[in-house]
């Protein structure tokens, strides 16, 4: 879990808060490594512990814009959640698709040469966090608007994604359209006042190829439920998811060095005891 100030960050897998490792910060920018699951779902989570000033977030992940939403400030708003959980892109008024973590494939085709500076982008979410001035908050049915999705990934064999994973949207189902706190307001700054930024690779490659697991930081045990002042977000977009012995034997050899690990680790995270509440916020910057 990445932290600045009142302002905490997480992604989760099945429900489960994930281990993050090298956490390096530089002016408003947190980074951290953290490993994927192909096949996984996951969730994107921010907590606000004062809710002082109202705040824009927008995520994006492997460069696409995926969702907008607004927390607002406790003084002015009270009641309003302090967290929100973001797993899902809505894709229709009706229909959305949840964020699946997926294997990058790769190809030989030289075409694919000129696009490998384009891949640069896969496997980061960022989470930007704009401070902003609230003009009016009204209730209103969410309204889609169509933005581009998360599909399946080709890169060269070349490209130093080749064997990562990337994110995908998984299979479209039914959610009927929520009735959201549309808000109209502007930015105040001209850059993020702070940016959260989780780089995914799958664990081996963290161990093997770049070494980065063994410098874990914190981890999350038990993972915290969801607070009571946290919602699901439901924006989208604009503004309102070897050889067999070799192998057994390398896997055996991450296998203890991550035992090693764990039980190496000293800082745990403590939270509030958490319970869901479902709430909507969107922005309507006009």
């Amino acid at each position: 879990m990445l932290q600045r100030g009142p302002y905490w960050s997480w992604v989760t897998i099945d429900g489960t808060a994930v281990d993050i490792y090298d956490v390096q910060q530089s002016g408003n920018l947190t980074t951290c490594w953290i490993p994927s699951e192909a096949g996984k779902k996951f969730a994107v989570n921010w907590y606000n512990s004062t809710r002082d000033i109202p705040l824009k977030a927008s995520l994006f992940i492997d460069g696409v814009h995926c969702d907008t939403h607004i927390m607002l400030d406790a003084r002015n708003y009270p009641d309003k959640p302090n967290g929100v959980g973001v797993s899902y892109a809505r894709t229709s008024e009706y229909t959305r698709r949840d964020f699946v973590f997926a294997p990058i494939q790769v190809s030989d085709d030289d075409d694919l040469l000129d696009s490998i500076d384009d891949s640069r982008d896969l496997g980061v979410i960022k989470l930007q966090l704009w401070r902003i001035q609230v003009q009016q908050v009204s209730t209103r049915v969410q309204k889609h608007e169509k933005r581009r999705t998360l599909e399946a990934q080709v890169v060269h064999e070349r490209s130093k994604k080749a064997g990562s994973h990337h994110v995908q949207f998984g299979q479209e189902y039914a959610s009927p359209a929520p009735v959201i706190d549309a808000v109209q307001a502007r930015e105040i700054d001209a850059k993020p006042y702070l940016i959260f930024e989780f780089k995914y690779r799958p664990l081996s490659y963290l161990l093997i190829a770049h070494e980065i697991a063994p410098k874990a930081l914190y981890t999350l045990s038990p993972t915290p439920e969801i607070p009571d002042s946290f919602e699901e977000d439901e924006s989208l977009g604009g503004y309102n998811g070897r050889t067999i012995g070799g192998a057994v034997r390398e896997t055996s050899r991450i296998e203890a060095r991550l035992r090693a690990i764990r039980a190496q680790r000293r800082d745990r995270l403590e939270l509030p005891n958490f319970k869901m509440r479902i709430k909507r916020e969107v922005i309507d910057l006009t």
